[in-house]
C-alpha cells in the first residue's frame, strides 16, 4: 500500500512535520514505511505549455512547427513528429536545459532507453527547436495510469492545467509517497482513514475524518433488489445500494490521481468512486449492473462443482465448491472479494448500478486467490482482515461521492445482512501493571490520552482501568497488549535502559557433560577417534548380537517416516553402527582401527508411545588390529583383553570411581570366556571384552575385535571428583611370592578374598603376576602365582610378623581346597 502525503495531510494536522520525521517515527512505532518515492522524481524543467499555432514544416512531411506559451514574455517554438498536436492543447514542453529520465531509441527495449537525456537547443531540417514537447514514455510514466494517453504522441494535459508551471504540479507529481510494508496484524492501517488515525495518535495530533452523508432520493430499494447468505461463517456483513440513472464520465482529476498514488488505473466515476473508498475506509467494494443481474439478487455462496466464470481480464475460470461466489438467479457473476464477472461489469451503456460492500472469510480468499494467481487490492485486504463495522460507512461513502458528482440517484434505504454482530473487547488492567510491564513511570493521566489518542473507550476506577478496544483493532488481545501499545505511542527510545530482574545461576556443566568430556578426553589420549553414526537402527539386527528375541532390547520404536527402509527405528544400542563403521573401514583398507561413539539411546514406556521415551547415554568403543607402533614393547603388538581392560580401568580412574567389582560378563555382544562387566552397588556400569565370534561372522569380519560400553546414567552417580591420596609411607614393604594349586572353579577374585581375609590389615595389596595349567599341574587345579605386600605404618616389619600372617593365609586356603606348590 502507498499513502499519499498529500491526502494524508487533508486529513490529519502533520503540515509541519517533515517526510523523512514521518517516516523513521511510524517505521519505529511499528507502522514500517519501507521507502520515501518522489513521483517522476527524473524529470527536471519540464514546465506546462499552451499550443498556440500548428504548422507544417517546409522541408518534412512528417514534422511539425509548434508555438507555445510556456509563461514567458514571448512564445517558444518547437519542432515535434507527433501528429496528435493541435492549438489550444496543454503539453508537458521540456525546455534548453531540461532533464527527462528516458528517450526514444528503437534499438531498446519497448523503443525507450531509460537514463537520464538534457535537452538542448537545435534545428530539425534547418528549422530552430527551443526544446521538445514529451510523450508518457519519455517522462517515463505508467501508460496504463492514463488510459486517456497515446503511448508513442505527446501527453496532452486536463484542460484546467496551469500554464508555465512545474510540471510536476500536474496529476499530483509534486506528491510524496509511503510505501508501507505493513505486518499482517495490522490491517486497520491498509486504508488512508487507518493511516491518518494512527498517525495523529502517534504524534498526537488532530484528525479530520470526512464526513458521510447520503443525500437519497430515489424510490426504496426494497423490493427492488435483495441479498442473501447461505452460510454466515464465511460472510460476516454484505451490504447492497442501488444507484439509478448514472452517468458514465471521467472522476474528477483529484480522484484519478489518488488512484494513481496506489497504482490503480482510473476506469469511469462509478469504478473509480468504489476504487477510491476501499483506499480510504480499508473496505473492498464492487459494481453490477442492475439490470443485467438476473432477479435484481445477490447470494453469496460457494461455487457448485464445474461452474465457470468469465472474469474481468476477460479469462474464463472453472469454479470448484471452496470457491466463494457472488450469484444471481441465473448463474454466478463474481468473484467474493476477488473480481467480479465480465458479464456484470459497468460499461458506458450502464443506466443503474447495483453496489455490493461486503466483509467475506480471509481464509477462503486467500485458497482462491492463490489457485487462479489472482491478487488484488480488493483480496489483500480480505486476506488480512477487514472491519465489518465500516462497511455501511463505505457503501455509502460510495453514494455521496457520486452524488455530489450529479452522476446518479441513490434510491432509498440500504439492503444489509449482519448476521454475526462484533463482540466488543474489554481489556481489564491497572496503571501499576501497565508501568511495572513496560518499566516506566507514567501519570495516570498520561496513559489515559495515550489510550484516548488511539481510540480506545477508557473508564478508570481506584487504580483499575476498563478499556474497550476499538472494533477495527483485532490484533490486541490481553493486557500485555494493551501496554505495548503504550509504550508505542509513548516511544521505545524514551524508555529508559534498566536491567531486568532475574534468578541468575553460576553457569557450569552437568556432571553428565564433565563425564563425558573426561570420557572423551581419556579415549582420544588413549588412541581411540570419535565417530558419528545415525540414531536410528533396524532391530532385525539384534539377532546378529546374539540378543534373545524376549531381550528389552528388541523393544525398539518405530519410526513412522524413516530415511530409508535400512533404519526403520530407533537404536537401542550403538553396536550395530559401530559395527557399521568398523566393516566399512576394513572394506576401505584401514585395518588397525580404535575408535568409539558418545549417544543416546532410545527405550518407550510403552507402544504404541504415548509419553517420551527413556533416554540414556551410552559411550561404546570398538578396537581391532595392532598398536602400530615399531620397536619394543609394542612392535605392532595385537590388541588383546587386556588393552580394553586398560582404557577401562583408566576412564574409571579418571572418574574417581574405585572399589568396584570385575566378574565374568553376561553381556551376549561379547566372548563369554573372555570378558567382563564392571560391577559397582549392584549395577553394571561397564562391559568389556572380544565380539563373540557369531557376531563378526554374521558381519564376515575375519579379524578379532574388542569393544566395550560404558553405561553413563549408572555410573554417574559414583563420579568421585575429589582426589584421594595416602601419605608416603615412612617404613619398607615385605614382598613375598606364594605360587598356588586352586581348584578350576575357584575364580581369581574369590582367591583373593581368601588372602585378604587372613593377611590382616598390614597386606597392602594382592596381585596374580602368573596363571598356569599344563602336564605340570594336577588335573582339576590350576597354578597360580600371587606376590603379597605386607607393610606396617608404625615401624619395620621383621620376617617373623610377616610369617606368621603367611601361615594364617595358607591354613585359610587349605581349606578352600587349595595347596602350596612344592
Amino acid at each position: 500500500m502507498n499513502v499519499s502525503l498529500k491526502w494524508l495531510k487533508t486529513l490529519v494536522d502533520i503540515k509541519d512535520l517533515q517526510p523523512e520525521e514521518i517516516a523513521e517515527t511510524l517505521t519505529i512505532d511499528g507502522i514500517p514505511v519501507e521507502h520515501i518515492i518522489h513521483p517522476a522524481a527524473g524529470i527536471k524543467g519540464v514546465v506546462t505549455g499552451k499550443i498556440l499555432e500548428v504548422e507544417k514544416h517546409p522541408d518534412a512531411e512528417h514534422l511539425v512547427v509548434c508555438q507555445l506559451d510556456v509563461g514567458q514574455e514571448e512564445p517558444v517554438q518547437i519542432v515535434t513528429s507527433a501528429d496528435n498536436v493541435k492549438p489550444g492543447q496543454i503539453v508537458p514542453a521540456a525546455l534548453p536545459g531540461a532533464r527527462l529520465p528516458a528517450k526514444h531509441d528503437n534499438s531498446a527495449p519497448n523503443g525507450i532507453k531509460v537514463g537520464e537525456v538534457k535537452i538542448k537547443k537545435g534545428k530539425l531540417r534547418g528549422v530552430p527547436s527551443a526544446g521538445m514537447m514529451c510523450s508518457v514514455s519519455e517522462l517515463l510514466l505508467d501508460v496504463n495510469l492514463y488510459p486517456d494517453q497515446e503511448v508513442e504522441g505527446i501527453m496532452i494535459l486536463p484542460e484546467n492545467t496551469p500554464i508555465g508551471v512545474d510540471f510536476h504540479h500536474a496529476y499530483d507529481l509534486d506528491d510524496i509517497l509511503f510505501e508501507m510494508e505493513l505486518t499482517p496484524n495490522r490491517a486497520d492501517c491498509s486504508s488512508m482513514v487507518g493511516m491518518a488515525m494512527e498517525t495523529g495518535a502517534i504524534f498526537d495530533r488532530k484528525v479530520t475524518l470526512p464526513e458521510i452523508k447520503v443525500n437519497a432520493t430515489g424510490e426504496s430499494i426494497v423490493g427492488r433488489a435483495s441479498i442473501n447468505i447461505e452460510d454466515s461463517k464465511f460472510c460476516r456483513r454484505f451490504c447492497s445500494r442501488l444507484l439509478e440513472n448514472v452517468k458514465i464520465t471521467r472522476s474528477p482529476e483529484w480522484i484519478e490521481n489518488r488512484l494513481r498514488s496506489n497504482g490503480i488505473r482510473p476506469i469511469n466515476n462509478i469504478v473509480d468512486a468504489a476504487n477510491y473508498v476501499m483506499l480510504e475506509l480499508g473496505q473492498p467494494l464492487h459494481t453490477y449492473d442492475y439490470d443485467k443481474i438476473a432477479g435484481h439478487s445477490l447470494t453469496l455462496r460457494h461455487a457448485h462443482e464445474g461452474e465457470c466464470l468469465i472474469t474481468l481480464d476477460k479469462e474464463e475460470r472453472k469454479l470448484t465448491s471452496e470457491d466463494l461466489v457472488i450469484a444471481d438467479n441465473n448463474g454466478v457473476v463474481g468473484l467474493a472479494g476477488i473480481m467480479g464477472g465480465l458479464y456484470s461489469e459497468v460499461t458506458d451503456s450502464t443506466q443503474n448500478v447495483l453496489l455490493e460492500a461486503a466483509v467475506f472469510d480471509s481464509v477462503s480468499i486467500r485458497k482462491t486467490s492463490r489457485r487462479f494467481g489472482l491478487r488484488s487490492e480488493a483480496s489483500g485486504r480480505y486476506e488480512k482482515g477487514v472491519n465489518p463495522v465500516r462497511t455501511e460507512d463505505a457503501i455509502n461513502r460510495v453514494c455521496q461521492l457520486l452524488e455530489e458528482q450529479g452522476a446518479c440517484i441513490v434510491a432509498n434505504d440500504i439492503l444489509d445482512e449482519y448476521p454475526v454482530l462484533p463482540v466488543k473487547q474489554v481489556i481489564e488492567t491497572t496503571f501499576d501493571y501497565i508501568n511495572s510491564y513496560i518499566g516506566i513511570s507514567l501519570s495516570n493521566e498520561e496513559i489515559i490520552n495515550i489510550l484516548e489518542r488511539l481510540h480506545f473507550n477508557v473508564e478508570s476506577d481506584a487504580g483499575n482501568l476498563s478499556v474497550t478496544v476499538p472494533a477495527f483493532r483485532v490484533d490486541l488481545d490481553g493486557k500485555q497488549d494493551l501496554a505495548e501499545e503504550i509504550a508505542r505511542v509513548f516511544g521505545y527510545a524514551n524508555i529508559p535502559n534498566t536491567t531486568p530482574w532475574s534468578h541468575i545461576t553460576e553457569g557450569m556443566m552437568s556432571i553428565e557433560k564433565e563425564a563425558i568430556d573426561s570420557i572423551e578426553d581419556t579415549l582420544i589420549s588413549n588412541g581411540f577417534s570419535q565417530v558419528l553414526n545415525y540414531s536410528f537402527m533396524n532391530k532385525d539386527d539384534l539377532n546378529k548380537f546374539n540378543y534373545n528375541s524376549s531381550d528389552e532390547i528388541y523393544n525398539a520404536i518405530p519410526i513412522l517416516n524413516p530415511i530409508s527402509d535400512e533404519y526403520p527405528d530407533l537404536r537401542t544400542t550403538l553396536f550395530p553402527g559401530l559395527i557399521g563403521t568398523l566393516t566399512y573401514n576394513l572394506s576401505q583398507k584401514n585395518t588397525d582401527l580404535a575408535f568409539f561413539e558418545v549417544g543416546k539411546v532410545y527405550q518407550p514406556k510403552e507402544l504404541p508411545l504415548k509419553d517420551l521415551p527413556i533416554e540414556k547415554t551410552l559411550v561404546s568403543g570398538l578396537m581391532t588390529g595392532s598398536i602400530g607402533e615399531d620397536g619394543y614393547p609394542n612392535n605392532h603388538k595385537a590388541y588383546d583383553f587386556y588393552d580394553i581392560k586398560g582404557v577401562i580401568e583408566n576412564i574409571l580412574n579418571v572418574l574417581g570411581i574405585r572399589e568396584y567389582e570385575t566378574i565374568r560378563s553376561s553381556c551376549p555382544v561379547f566372548h563369554p570366556g573372555i570378558s567382563a562387566d564392571i560391577i559397582k552397588d549392584d549395577k553394571i556400569i561397564a562391559s568389556f571384552g572380544e565380539i563373540h565370534p557369531a557376531t563378526l561372522d554374521a558381519y564376515h569380519v575375519k579379524k578379532k575385535v574388542l569393544g566395550f560400553v560404558l553405561h553413563l546414567t549408572d555410573l554417574v552417580p559414583f563420579i568421585n571428583d575429589r582426589i584421594q591420596f595416602t601419605i608416603i609411607p615412612k617404613y619398607p614393604a615385605s614382598v613375598r611370592d606364594l605360587a598356588i594349586l586352586v581348584p578350576i572353579e575357584l575364580t581369581n577374585e574369590e582367591t583373593k578374598v581368601i588372602i585378604e581375609k587372613r593377611g590382616g590389615k598390614q597386606l597392602e595389596y594382592v596381585q596374580l603376576f602368573d596363571l598356569y595349567q599344563g602336564e605340570q599341574v594336577p588335573a582339576g587345579y590350576k597354578s597360580m602365582a600371587y606376590s603379597l605386600s605386607f607393610r606396617a605404618a608404625d615401624r619395620t616389619l621383621t620376617d617373623s610378623d610377616v610369617d606368621g600372617w603367611i601361615t594364617k593365609i595358607v591354613q585359610e586356603l587349605e581349606k578352600n581346597n587349595c595347596k602350596l606348590r612344592s
